[in-house]
């Protein structure tokens, strides 16, 4: 897996630079620092850092962000932006224990054929009273039912991806984690028009209130519990 996320590093970003890429982020940011509560000075792991788009945005609020990456490609550019990046995978993360106020793992746990050890992984690695966020592609979501169909059809980097629902990730977070919540983001549909872009954030407050195992990035937030 991997290499296949080597072989797209130098292009990764460059959807994101896009009118849908920038909406798209933009509001996957607002909720993951809503859950995340980032204040200056805390350490952060992302666990799939990347190309460090995300986590740059992080460091502009005083966080202190390190990372694992499994692909030696986009562990590059994350850390020509200056990101301490060690390689690894979520299911052993090579970190030690009670390390980091905060943990992320942005995109990464579908990808992982061990997803309890993953999950224990990161809960070891996150301080006591820790916060732990994971954010996962949305099975039931319009942009889960397109890419599923594309996987059907040619090798994507989501065609060995296990997309969640949102009770599924729920009852795995509860097994390691204390005070589960989880919401979701990005209500529009893919290669929205000019109209669905106008109306994205009147979608996203109504969606994050009434159609919340709905939205493309499912995000779910857990604290560690201290011993």
């Amino acid at each position: 897996m991997s290499k296949t996320f080597d072989a797209v590093a130098n292009r990764y970003d460059a959807w994101f630079e896009t009118p849908e890429g920038k909406k798209v982020k933009e509001l996957e940011l607002d909720l993951l620092k809503e859950f995340l509560e980032p204040k200056k000075g805390e350490s952060l792991l992302e666990v799939g850092i990347g190309t460090g788009l995300f986590a740059e945005e992080f460091r502009k609020l005083g966080v202190e962000v390190s990372g694992v990456e499994p692909s030696d490609e986009m562990r590059k550019v994350a850390e020509s932006r200056g990101f301490f990046v060690k390689k690894g995978y979520g299911e052993s993360i090579p970190f030690d224990d009670n390390s980091f106020d905060g943990v992320l793992a942005m995109t990464s746990l579908e990808f992982s054929k061990a997803p309890k050890k993953f999950l224990s992984e990161v809960r070891r690695v996150a301080k006591p009273n820790g916060k732990v966020v994971i954010a996962v592609l949305n099975l039931l979501s319009l942009y889960g039912v397109e890419r599923r169909i594309k996987g059907l059809f040619e090798k994507t980097i989501f065609s060995d991806a296990h997309f969640y629902t949102y009770r599924e990730l729920k009852n795995l977070m509860n097994i390691y984690l204390n005070d589960v919540k989880v919401n979701s983001s990005v209500f529009f549909p893919p290669d929205p028009s000019q109209f669905f872009l106008c109306i994205a954030d009147d979608l996203e407050r109504f969606g994050r209130k009434y159609c919340k195992p709905f939205g493309a990035l499912l995000v779910g937030r857990g604290t560690k519990i201290a011993r």
